[in-house]
This record gives structure tokens, C-alpha cells and sequence, in this order.
């Protein structure tokens, strides 16, 4: 979770506690932006950000490791970074009161729970009932359900108890496969009138009073269509509430749990696939598309046939760099946008939440540079600049050395980044060949290497191969957006951002 206590000033859930509330938004303006201005051809200005209904207050969940001290006291909390400590939370102030009054009757009774490693507790906003996740070493819990009935008598609102298995590293707060030992279910929740079904570990928003600013914005943006599809669909957060008044709404959820608690709420018109959307090929045209992908975004591929599939798309992203990645792909695949929005769903952080309206336009394929033209890498091409190339940027997997001959070709290091070299190729033959030199030396490009592809991809965002044209003839062409945040991501020093930025050699 994202807070902080009062008593930990060291605590690093809440960075910007201490920020007056109209620069907490100005930062996250200033984040959106920085993302966005990665990628200039596309000509989009973030805009001011939305402020919350509640500053402080405002948590409806929270997941928390816990450490069992040995004296037999019990803390539950965020770890600290730099030690490794866990630090205790007993009044954290940006959590709902029944939350915090429910964190009190967990702690008291977790004594003696040593199997207990972490905590996932959930307050309805609708109800006011409880739901508690209990991640336990391989899986078991002291007592097993009979074990939880002084807690239950001593917290009436707690409803529901599962039990997962925790992470035996403890590098993971979540637990695996939780199961119901005792009461409900699930949890019953509601978003502006529209009933949702909550089971164990359940992504939904963390104050469902503000998450209402979003859902106008996703019905603004989808307007008057009669065929709508919601993709990443969670519990259903969007397609239930999208429901009234259509023709035909489908929702499609990989989490087997999660689709079934859409399925369970939705009225005969509202079609709920259990399937990864990348699997998903939609059998029709839409009048409009909603996505809401993690973190990571999504998939070029993915985005590609949505894009044929419909004029209209509404995407909600909690992440602004992929955000920016991912218009880019929609941009170049003919879907640009009209209507930017941000809404602060998480006060005291530097979380924004970013809901971006798209409709069809021309293709945005290539544009100019100086010296020639640039093209999009969302294609059968690279990015950068158009034409035979001549110097290239690449990020390889591993340390390829200082520099050194491939052939007729050269490059030399410019720095590395999280253990992988960042280079520039002089060509003198075809590029492909100065690649695939290098990769028979075990140093493969970044992205296009499958047995590192996955950690690229959700450390970095970096959803292509990291290849870029800086020359080719007079046209020279910057590091294209995508690649340089995933630099910044990777943690690459800003001196070697500007040796990547300087002209090449042919320009200086």
C-alpha cells in the first residue's frame, strides 16, 4: 500500500506527506508530462490534475507485511528500504477509520500467529463489512478456522477470512490461492449506485467515493455507443457500470475469480470471457473500447487490433509512462487522442491517474527530424531516422566490452545500465548483421532476446527490441520515447542520457 504513519517520519509510503496538497498535484502534472514529452510528435500537453475528495482518509485496503518480534510483539507495516525493518503503522492516517480500527483487532490477535507473514485487509465503503487475507507459510493457519472465531466475536465486522500461502522469501506481500476458511465469499462493494462483488485479493479501487471522478470520465468518453467492450476488466468495474442503456457489453478478465464476480452481477446483456486479453481476437467491430491495464500497460500486438476494431477508445492508466508508450503504438495504428484527463486517486504519493479519450485519425507513422524524417518503431522498422542507417543505438544484455569490430561495422560502449551495455553501432554493412555478430558473443539486444524479454517488459516497459536509428544519410534522429524511459526506468544516469543525445559522429 502507499502510506505513511506520523510516528515514522522515515516511512516511504507516503513521499509527499509533507507537501502542501496543491504541489502534491503539481508533481504529479509534472510526472504525466515528463512522460509525455518523451514523445514531442505526438503534441500532447498534460493536463492539471483532478484533486481528490479526500486527502487523508481515503484507503479502503490495505497489504502489509508483518514481523513477530521476539518478545512476542507484533508489527505491522511498511519495510523500510534502506534496513529492511518493518515498520510499525498503528494510526496510519491515510486509511479509512474502520480500517484502522479493524488493523487494532488484527494485531492483537496475530500474537502468537508467528505463520502469519502478511496482512491483506479490505473495508466495503457500501456496507461497512470486512474482509481479511491472511498469508501464511505453506499455506496453513494455527487453529485453522475455530482459530478465528475470537477474532470474528471481537470485530463483528469482519465477515470474511481467507487464508493464503505466503511467499516463502517474503519478497511478495500477496499471498498465493486464497481460500475462504470462514464466512462469506466475498465482499460486497458499489461505485455510484452500481453493485460489485469483492473476493479475496480482488483489485478494486482503494476509495470507491473518488473512483467516481474516473467513472464519468470513461462514461464521458464513451458516450451514446451501444456496443462497448472492457478489456482488463477486473471485477467488472467499468462494463457494470457502462451496463444501462446498451446493446451488448463484453468484459474480458484472466483472473478466473474476478471474472466470475463480473459474471455474477452482470444482467443478460454483458458477456464476461475468462481469458488474457492478449489471447482474446474479438469476434466484431465496437462502438467503443475500454482498457485498463496494469502498471505495465499493454501489448503492442494487442493495441494494433484494437485499433482495427474500433473507432473509439477510452484508456484509464495508472502508470504515465507506459501510458505515453502505448499512445504512441495507438497513434501510429491510426487511433489519436482527443481528451486527456488526471485524477489524484492517491493523495500524499506520486501516483496519478490518467484517462485518455481516442478516436480515428490519420496514422502517425513517421514525421520530421532534423536533417529528414523519423519513423515510428511500431511497425516492420526500428525507430528513428529514415533510411539506410549509418548509427544506431542499442541496449545488449550482459557488458559487450568497451567497443571493439563486428565485421566491416564497429561500437563502442557509451555506459551500462542495470548490468547491460548501452552502445552505438557505426555501420559499414547491414545492421542486422552487426547485431547478430553480437549476439553470437552472448550479448543479444534488450527486448529481443526471449530469455530476457519478460524482465525488460515489466521492469522497464520496454516492449520491442531496443533498437534505435540515430543517422541514416543527413536525417539524425533523437532516442525515441519508449527507449528513453526505459533507460530512466533501468536507473541510467542522466550523463549517459546526454552521450546518447549528442550528434553523431558524422554531425559533429
Amino acid at each position: 500500500m502507499d502510506p505513511t504513519c506520523p510516528h515514522h517520519p522515515t516511512c516511504p509510503g507516503c513521499p509527499l506527506r509533507d507537501v502542501p496538497y496543491d504541489e502534491q498535484r503539481a508533481v504529479k502534472q509534472r510526472r504525466l508530462a515528463s512522460a509525455l514529452e518523451a514523445f514531442p510528435h505526438l503534441g500532447l500537453t498534460a493536463p492539471a490534475v483532478q484533486g481528490a475528495r479526500h486527502e487523508e482518509a481515503y484507503r479502503h485496503r490495505l497489504k502489509l507485511p508483518v514481523h513477530h518480534h521476539r518478545d512476542g510483539s507484533v508489527a505491522i507495516g511498511l519495510t523500510e528500504r534502506r534496513t529492511g525493518r518493518t515498520l510499525d503503522t498503528p494510526d496510519c492516517p491515510v486509511l479509512v477509520d474502520p480500517l484502522r480500527e479493524g488493523l487494532g483487532h488484527v494485531r492483537a490477535w496475530l500474537h502468537g500467529h508467528d505463520e502469519v507473514h502478511s496482512v491483506d485487509l479490505r473495508v466495503s465503503d457500501a456496507t461497512g463489512d470486512a474482509q481479511l487475507v491472511l498469508a501464511c507459510a505453506g499455506g496453513s493457519l494455527k487453529g485453522g478456522r475455530r482459530g478465528l472465531g475470537a477474532l470474528m466475536d471481537a470485530w463483528p465486522a469482519l465477515v470474511s477470512v481467507a487464508v493464503s500461502t505466503a511467499d516463502p522469501e517474503r519478497k511478495r506481500v500477496m499471498g498465493r490461492k486464497p481460500t475462504v476458511l470462514r464466512g462469506s465469499s466475498h465482499l460486497s462493494e458499489a461505485l455510484d449506485g452500481t453493485r460489485y462483488r469483492l473476493h479475496p485479493g480482488a483489485f478494486f479501487q482503494v476509495d470507491p467515493r473518488n473512483a467516481v471522478q474516473v467513472l464519468d470520465r470513461v462514461r464521458a468518453g464513451v458516450g451514446d455507443a451501444r456496443t462497448v467492450a472492457d478489456l482488463y476488466a477486473g471485477v467488472g468495474a467499468w462494463a457494470l457500470a457502462l451496463a444501462p442503456g446498451r446493446e451488448r457489453v463484453l468484459a474480458v478478465e484472466e483472473v478466473p475469480q474476478a471474472a466470475a464476480a463480473a459474471r455474477a452481477e452482470a444482467p443478460d446483456h454483458v458477456e464476461v470471457i475468462t481469458a488474457k486479453v492478449e489471447d482474446v481476437a474479438l469476434d466484431r467491430r465496437w462502438d467503443a473500447v475500454v482498457i485498463n491495464p496494469a502498471r505495465r500497460g499493454s501489448d503492442p500486438a494487442s493495441l494494433q487490433r484494437l485499433a482495427a476494431q474500433t473507432d473509439r477508445l477510452v484508456y484509464v492508466s495508472c502508470g504515465p509512462e507506459t501510458l505515453a508508450r502505448d499512445l504512441d503504438i495507438l497513434a501510429a495504428h491510426g487511433l489519436r487522442v482527443d481528451r486527456l484527463d488526471a485524477v489524484d486517486l492517491f493523495p500524499q504519493t506520486p501516483e496519478v491517474e490518467t484517462i485518455a479519450v481516442l478516436s480515428r485519425g490519420d496514422p502517425l507513422r513517421t514525421w520530421s527530424t532534423r536533417g529528414g524524417t523519423a519513423g515510428t518503431p511500431w511497425g516492420p522498422h526500428p525507430s528513428g531516422a529514415t533510411g539506410r542507417p549509418d548509427e544506431v543505438i542499442a541496449l545488449v544484455v550482459g557488458d559487450p566490452g568497451p567497443g571493439g569490430r563486428l565485421g566491416p561495422s564497429s561500437y563502442e560502449r557509451l555506459g551500462m545500465v542495470a548490468t547491460h551495455g548501452v552502445i552505438r553501432l557505426s555501420l559499414r554493412g547491414p545492421m542486422d548483421a552487426a547485431l547478430d555478430a553480437l549476439a553470437r558473443r552472448r550479448h543479444p539486444v534488450a527486448g529481443k532476446d526471449p530469455r530476457t524479454a519478460r524482465f525488460f517488459a515489466d521492469k522497464a516497459g520496454l516492449v520491442r527490441p531496443f533498437v534505435h536509428v540515430a543517422r541514416a544519410g543527413r536525417a539524425v534522429a533523437p532516442l525515441h520515447g519508449d527507449l528513453r524511459l526505459a533507460l530512466a526506468t533501468l536507473g541510467a544516469p542522466a550523463r549517459l542520457l546526454r552521450e546518447i543525445d549528442r550528434p553523431p559522429r558524422a554531425q559533429r
